[in-house]
């Protein structure tokens, strides 16, 4: 598919940059618009996630995960991601029996949890 003018790609649609020019504010840093922080805000509650589904005895990993599962926004995205961890967990136990790993039991029941809270809320 061949380019565009300007470095676009013909027949799809394209938005303006939001992202401000090194010489865009008097300091010389570039400014970062509402849309660049809410994704940032949206980047560490994403990885506050993957932190807690790694980490699940931890203070604070369900509500990671419930604080942004609650969200109608995210709900989709958090659900589907816990509902596919635990996909693959329980694949994992139903392979070793008898000699699934501790960590794959805790995050499995962690998981469980974690699926209620969002779809019970």
């Amino acid at each position: 598919m061949g380019r565009g003018s300007a470095g676009t790609v013909p027949g799809v649609a394209h938005e303006e940059t939001m992202w401000a020019g090194p010489n865009d504010s008097p300091a010389g840093t570039p400014e970062k618009s509402k849309t660049d922080m809410a994704a940032m805000d949206l980047g560490y509650k994403v990885q506050a996630i993957m932190h807690a589904i790694e980490n699940p005895k931890e203070p604070g990993a369900m509500n990671a995960v419930t604080s942004l599962g609650h969200d109608q926004r995210h709900y989709v995205m958090v659900r589907g991601w816990l509902a596919y961890q635990l996909q693959g967990d329980l694949s994992i136990r139903a392979a070793n029996k008898d000699q699934t790993p501790d960590p794959v039991n805790t995050r499995i029941e962690f998981l469980q949890k974690a699926i209620r809270a969002l779809d019970l809320e």
